[in-house]
């Protein structure tokens, strides 16, 4: 399993505004990590539309945590920014059983969901405070 990019950005960005404690610009951000404005722009919007970031408009405006540190949760960062959180065909929703000859008899669906769970479940024990 691998994150994406934005996943990635999502928790740096997070983890900048934290240490940072102050408003800071999306120019600043990408500045910091050398990727593009427009890719941090969509990333940050996500993150603004959920609540985890504020957008402040103005001269002196930019960005800030909308939440106490303590209140943000990776594994909710993480299932926010994931599109696709499915480790193989059959674990979509509405996936039929004859998405594969083994169903539905196969085990290893079972297995990667319960891996899955726990990969969840160890996120959940961290929050952005604990990053900090």
């Amino acid at each position: 399993m691998q994150l994406n990019h934005s996943t990635d950005l999502a928790l740096r960005t997070l983890i900048y505004l934290g240490r940072k404690k102050e408003i800071a610009t999306i120019q600043e951000i990408s500045l910091a990590f050398d990727i593009s404005k427009p890719h941090l722009m969509k990333v940050v919007m996500t993150l603004v539309s959920a609540n985890f970031l504020n957008s402040i408009r103005g001269r002196n405006g930019g960005i800030e945590l909308g939440k106490n540190p303590q209140h943000i949760s990776v594994a909710d960062i993480v299932r926010l920014m994931e599109n696709n959180l499915n480790l193989v065909a059959c674990m979509k929703a509405g996936a039929r059983n004859d998405t594969c000859p083994l169903l539905p008899r196969c085990k290893l669906k079972k297995a990667l969901m319960k891996a899955q769970h726990s990969f969840f479940d160890s996120l959940e024990s961290y929050s952005l405070a604990d990053l900090l």
